[in-house]
């Protein structure tokens, strides 16, 4: 047993050994002076190019106020063209301000800038392709760039958390926004999204708190999860007809939006898309859309009227919870579920709810204190949740389809919750039980007549006998005559 723990101790501290000597390796295969400052350098040997890197692992590499990069670097006789930074090549170097890049350079690496926190200035190469993910996260000093017309690439987290970033220009030649590229950009103020780019990532311009506007183009398809979220200053944005997706919080926390459009394609709003947009009054819903999301309207206090086309099928969770000013909602007829605080503290005074509706979920009308009127038309009452209707008006009045008050009942649906009463409606002329009186009642009589049957629907004028008296009585009714 001692000797296993001797070898194991001998082990752990060669492996010990290692690793601090690892920690300050030699990252570069040679180096070399220009203009007084020492670069570090790994080189393709067939390729004859070289990638500019950093010293050892405690990076800080360089620490001149201003670098010029060369374009071709000799070593042993050898000419290599300095074609790339390379990954880590400058990161935690306080101390450089500016820094210039040769033509001869097409790729910027991952992290070769960050964390330079007093970088102000950045001369790019004229062929710049690609700027890799992370590479200038964190320099806090960066205010302006103007990245050049050949670049088609900027990698996740490009330019994340550089805080002092005011402006910047984003060639036609990008096609797509990474995610987080300009996430905690405070200072970013207007951004124009040229006409190639068709996805923005997942929390591209997230927590771009000065971010007042922004221009997207024709052509964007889709916009990813918490793209926008915490744009706190943004007042408003126009989605081009072309979006076809849009992710859960794209907009959340967007508190000074006051307006928003969806496109025609969105065929579901995602949770918490609009949630805590305090200052949005009004939005349309398009009729290509049929799911409404969970919270998607969460805290929109200044939201006044909502029209829900046909075609939506489920109002989720939360989905317009805490909308203070909402005093108008209609409701389509092709809803089949309403879910839990759907509506919760929502000062709507009436709402109607469509005979395709099978279950309401708990709280989803709780506290809507000035909701005086329920109406629904569903002959098999839909399924509660607890409390649902806990809080409204105490004058709040039910109607219900006739003949239908005992089912609604045994459902919960009592007069201890509607205590301005349940009220049963006027079947009259309403052959087929739709609850509703038109054409399509005159076709079912007129068959009943042909067919020498009997129905006390159809007995219209309640004679105890169906003939084209009830067909006279009827169309008089759908003409308003009755």
């Amino acid at each position: 047993m001692k000797n296993n723990m001797k070898v194991t101790t001998r082990k752990n501290f060669a492996l010990l050994t290692l690793l601090l000597i690892c920690q300050t390796i030699a990252a570069y295969n040679f180096s070399s002076t220009y203009n007084g400052i020492t670069f570090y350098f790994n080189a393709n040997s067939s390729a004859l190019t070289a990638s500019v890197t950093y010293k050892d692992t405690n990076y800080n590499s360089y620490t001149a106020s201003s670098i010029t990069v060369p374009s071709t670097v000799t070593n042993n006789g050898v000419t290599y063209t300095v074609t790339s930074i390379g990954t880590l090549a400058f990161d935690a170097c306080t101390q450089v301000t500016s820094i210039t890049l040769p033509n001869t350079v097409t790729s910027i690496a991952s992290n070769a800038f960050a964390g330079c926190s007093s970088l102000t200035t950045v001369n790019f190469s004229d062929n710049l392709k690609t700027i890799a993910k992370w590479a200038f996260a964190y320099c806090s000093s960066l205010q302006k760039l103007s990245i050049p017309s050949s670049v088609t690439s900027i990698g996740n987290n490009a330019f994340f958390c550089c805080t002092a970033l005011t402006g910047i220009n984003i060639p036609s030649s990008v096609t797509s926004i990474a995610s987080r590229t300009f996430y905690g950009c405070t200072n970013l103020e207007t951004i124009t999204i040229p006409k190639g780019v068709t996805t923005i990532g997942d929390e591209a311009f997230r927590g771009c708190t000065k971010l007042k506007s922004i221009s997207l183009p024709d052509g964007l398809t889709s916009i990813g999860e918490m793209a926008f979220q915490d744009c706190t200053a943004l007042t408003s944005i126009t989605l081009p007809e072309s979006v076809t997706t849009i992710g859960a919080n794209a907009f959340s926390g967007c508190k000074s939006m006051t307006s928003a459009n969806i496109p025609k394609n969105i065929t579901s709003l995602s949770e918490n898309i609009f949630l805590n947009c305090s200052s949005l009054t009004t939005t349309d819903i398009p009729p290509s859309v049929t799911t409404i999301g969970a919270c998607a309207f969460y805290g929109c206090s200044s939201l006044q009227s909502i029209n829900i086309p046909e075609g939506v099928t489920t109002i989720d969770d939360s989905a317009f919870y805490g909308c203070t000013s909402l005093s108008e909602v209609t409701i389509p007829s092709s809803l089949t579920s309403i879910g839990s605080h759907a509506f919760q503290y929502a000062p709507i005074t009436s709402v109607t709810i469509p005979a395709n509706v099978t279950s309401i979920g708990s709280y989803a009308f709780y506290q809507c204190q000035q909701l005086a009127s329920v109406t629904s038309y569903m002959k098999t009452p839909p399924t509660l949740g607890t409390s649902t209707f806990e809080g409204i008006a105490d004058d709040c009045t039910l109607t219900i389809p006739a003949r239908t008050a005992s089912a609604y009942g045994q459902k919960g649906w009592t007069e201890a919750v509607f205590k301005g009463g349940i009220n049963e409606m006027d079947s009259k002329g309403d052959v087929n039980n739709d609850n509703e009186v038109n054409v399509s009642d005159v076709t079912i009589l007129v068959n009943i007549i042909l067919n020498n049957t009997y129905s006390t629907e159809a007995d219209i004028n309640g004679d105890n006998a169906i003939d084209v008296s009830d067909v006279t009585e009827l169309v008089n009714i759908i003409l308003g005559n009755e």
